[in-house]
């Protein structure tokens, strides 16, 4: 798959989900639904990129980010030393240790509901960022290993779109099936 570049899978900025910085999450939410709503899409964008005033992409709001920013206590744990194979036993101290999610969903959810998307937004860097003309073994190794999703795209410093897992895989699905006639 080295003749694909990152460029030929991407979702170019211009047809992402986008809101400023200074959207709350509930408005955020109310844009994905509507959107949802709208295009009917089978891969519904369940992220959204993160607009300064200038119409930069400065970041990303994913789902994993709204999960860790309801429960504070997240923050609190160095995620670049976390073991790389979780098990049940880490998982539930890990739990237990920072008491995490005490408090009622209901009450989370009343209290994230007015926080802007730049308190939650991820800041992408170093491997979460791909150049256009980058392998897409580039990006799949990205994948793999677990980086935060989905990677952002950029030319000249500027981001100009998007690689969802999703997409990737569909990409190698159909480079597989491809391959039938070379099965012998």
């Amino acid at each position: 798959m080295k003749n694909f570049k990152v460029k030929d899978l991407m979702i170019p900025v211009e047809e992402y989900n986008r809101v400023t910085k200074k959207t709350t999450l509930f408005e955020a939410l109310l844009h994905l639904e509507q959107l949802d709503e709208e295009q009917k899409q089978l891969h519904p964008h369940r992220d959204l990129l993160v607009e300064d005033e200038e119409g930069n992409i400065v970041g990303k709001i994913t789902m994993l980010d709204i999960f860790k920013h309801m429960e504070p206590a997240y923050f609190k744990m160095d995620n670049k030393h976390s073991p790389n194979s979780l098990n049940t036993d880490f998982v539930q101290k890990i739990y237990r240790d920072f008491n995490l999610w005490s408090e009622p969903l209901d009450s989370l959810c009343r209290k994230n509901a007015v926080a802007t998307v730049e308190e939650i937004m991820h800041r992408p860097e170093g491997a979460e960022i791909l150049d256009e003309d980058d392998s897409i073994d580039k990006a799949l190794h990205a994948f793999v290993l677990g980086v935060h999703q989905p990677l952002l795209v950029r030319k000249n410093g500027r981001i100009t779109g998007v690689i969802r897992l999703g997409d990737a895989f569909d990409k190698v699905r159909s480079a597989v099936l491809a391959c039938e006639g070379d099965i012998a």
